[in-house]
């Protein structure tokens, strides 16, 4: 009697093709489109989220659509960071920590510092920084940043 049951040739387990075996690849990749397309839909929906706030307290509305379109691509795309972390979780991690705690705890440490600190930042004209500035003051990187890790983290227990 053989002590150890022989698989047919060729057989493999049920849910094998799910499995993902390019660690590093798939990582390295996960990070770099994490920390891409993150500050951009953070972008999008704070500059989104700023023009709205402006058209309320002036009362005008002629520009609404084009704000409700920001917001919806920025939350749009910060959901494809959520949804990364099925592929990478660690890439969701990194853009969570890096775009949303990091810069939402920083704010709660040194409230004083945030407009220059976003004011240094390159590439950036007056209405955009304070559009970035309105979403770490008012708490949006923060939860932002959290949720996304805590997408990551379902998605890490989810493998296990």
């Amino acid at each position: 009697m053989a002590k150890k049951f022989e698989s047919p040739p060729g057989w493999s387990p049920p849910g094998a093709q799910f499995q993902s075996r390019g660690g590093t690849g798939h990582t390295l990749a996960g990070v770099l489109l994490g920390l891409i397309v993150t500050p951009i839909g953070i972008a999008f929906a704070a500059k989104g989220g700023s023009d709205i706030r402006y058209w309320v307290i002036v009362g005008g509305v002629t520009d609404r659509a084009t704000a409700a379109g920001e917001i919806i691509v920025g939350s749009v795309l910060l959901m494809l960071v959520a949804a990364l972390a099925g592929f990478s979780p660690i890439g969701t991690s990194v853009a969570a920590l890096v775009w949303g705690i990091f810069p939402g705890l920083l704010h709660i440490l040194y409230p004083d510092d945030t407009f220059r600190l976003i004011g240094d930042l390159p590439f950036l004209n007056a209405t955009w920084q304070v559009a970035l500035h309105s979403w770490v003051t008012y708490g949006f990187a923060l939860i932002s940043g959290f949720v996304l890790l805590g997408a990551s983290f379902a998605a890490l227990v989810r493998r296990r």
